[in-house]
């Protein structure tokens, strides 16, 4: 079991933040990171019960979800994530790191989606 699905049995047996996550802290990881986690993972487990409207009882809190859904197993994240690919919507629970999916900008630097317009890093070399 690693420390993140260590960090979900603790928090669904009833406890807190600070003390789910007592090993994460104590390898340096802030209140900050611990908070943020949390949200990252109750966002992917509302995300996954919206797609899962049939699979575990929805009265559930979604700690609970989450390891009813995975069977009880020692591993709820990798198993609520092969029946997502399974099922064809890819991994619920993939990001849990706080940088993933971000660019290495700057904030507030403008960035288009429309290729044709996305400004170019370096000017173009003058051939003329």
């Amino acid at each position: 079991m690693n420390e993140v699905e260590s960090f979900i049995f603790k928090r669904a047996e009833g406890a807190s933040r600070m003390e789910a996550g007592t090993y994460l802290r104590l390898h340096g990881f802030g209140e900050d990171y611990l908070r943020s986690l949390e949200r990252r993972i109750l966002a992917a487990i509302h995300r996954a019960k919206a797609l899962f409207l049939d699979r575990g009882d929805h009265r559930l809190t979604p700690w609970d979800w989450l390891i009813d859904v995975a069977e009880r197993s020692a591993h709820p994240v990798y198993r609520l994530n092969r029946l997502s690919i399974v099922a064809g919507w890819g991994a619920v629970l993939c990001a849990l790191a706080p940088g993933a999916g971000r660019r290495n900008t700057k904030a507030g630097t403008a960035s288009s989606h429309d290729i044709p317009s996305a400004r170019m890093a370096v000017p173009p070399i003058d051939s003329g």
